[in-house]
């Protein structure tokens, strides 16, 4: 496999699953990978759509050779690439960190939600929980 950034060869994990160039430090990660890597951040039920704004870029893909997608990250501030043919992404350096941690972010504006959700349902019913209580769910502790 190579680089599609400095044309370098990969240096290819025993498994397969990844590649990381030896100068730029970009990885290459199977689509498996990048469903672990989400789930190490504790988010594997809240991934929903993962690509937005699409375009083509200059980069052949590592896997098929084929010009690479880059892609806003869940629509966050992030842009990726991934293989024409969903085989895998190409993240920069450390773009890997910063996937993690949007992958974090969502996890706990969805836990921020439950617990305003509850609350809500608390108030409609006339049972307000205690100040104990509202305050473990300001901080996301349940």
């Amino acid at each position: 496999m190579i680089c599609p950034i400095d044309q370098t060869t990969l240096d290819l994990r025993d498994d397969g699953s990844e590649a990381q160039c030896p100068d730029c430090k970009g990885v290459w990660l199977t689509t498996q990978a990048m469903e672990d890597l989400e789930d190490q951040a504790g988010a594997d039920m809240i991934k929903g759509q993962r690509i937005y704004g699409a375009h083509e870029v200059e980069h052949a893909c590592p896997h098929c050779g084929e010009m690479m997608t880059r892609f806003r990250y869940r629509g966050y501030n992030l842009e990726i690439e991934t293989c024409p043919q969903d085989a895998g992404f190409w993240l920069d350096a450390k773009e890997d960190r910063e996937v993690r941690d949007i992958m974090k972010k969502r996890r706990n504006n969805l836990g921020r939600a439950a617990s305003a959700e509850r609350s809500w349902h608390h108030a409609r019913r006339g049972t307000a929980p205690s100040l104990v209580q509202r305050i473990r769910n300001l901080l996301g502790i349940n």
